[in-house]
């Protein structure tokens, strides 16, 4: 692992990543801010996306083309699709695909794929710091899906489920697989639950989300400590 890409959508996602990074330096380059660094001697580029697909695509392209990484991690919260999963579980992609687009329109068109598959030396090092960590975070490993609205309604969540059978569901991770694999980069993404993306989703979402954040990020800081 020679250079790291974090992802975070929202600031909250990244900011305790930000706070370990040594030597933190910020570039600006067209609309996004990166913070360039150091952390347990892996050089570090982390940048906040903003929320939604296209949002999550265009950093990522920016992301790669400007810092060279050769690694990529998507870190953030997400609402459960499964119900084993659990609010501040943590959600580690095997593969990530889109909810709203026709699966036989990504099998037939380019780049010819219906899901987007994580890296398996990603996946492992996700699991081993989730075993590693203090109180051991409970895990699952499974697909998430992205699309461009916030799940907060029972009938369209069942009916997502399934479909698609994922663990969880959010609006940026299927955009950045999708640039990560055009790119040849492996990727990984590290999803804390905050809400059951039911009826009562926003609720639970604001009374969650700076635990769910903080939980992801951890984790990763984590992997990176075991590389």
């Amino acid at each position: 692992m020679k250079t790291l890409g974090i992802i975070g959508a929202m600031d909250i996602e990244v900011q305790l990543l930000k706070d370990k990074i040594c030597n933190l330096e910020e570039v600006n380059y067209k609309s996004f801010k990166f913070y360039k660094g150091q952390y347990k001697g892996i050089d570090v580029v982390i940048t906040t996306s903003g929320v939604g697909k296209v949002n999550a695509a265009s950093c990522t392209q920016m992301l790669i083309d400007k810092f060279d990484i050769t690694h990529l991690i998507n870190t953030g919260i997400a609402g459960s699709l499964n119900k084993c999963v659990k609010v501040c579980d943590v959600v580690i992609s095997d593969n990530v695909t889109y909810h709203d687009v026709n699966v036989e329109q990504m099998r037939s068109l380019f780049p010819f794929k219906e899901c987007f598959k994580a890296d398996d030396e990603l996946i492992d090092l996700a699991v081993r710091a989730c075993k590693t960590s203090p109180g051991q975070f409970n895990y699952h490993i499974g697909r998430i899906v992205t699309g461009e609205r916030f799940i907060s309604s029972i009938e369209l969540k069942e009916a997502i489920a399934e479909k698609y059978s994922p663990l969880c569901v959010d609006m940026e991770s299927g955009a950045i697989g999708h640039v990560a694999y055009l790119n040849s980069i492996p990727f990984v993404i590290i999803r804390s639950i905050s809400d059951n993306a039911d009826d009562d989703a926003s609720i639970t979402y604001d009374e969650f989300e700076q635990i769910a954040s903080y939980n992801s990020a951890n984790i990763v800081l984590k992997m990176i400590n075991l590389v």
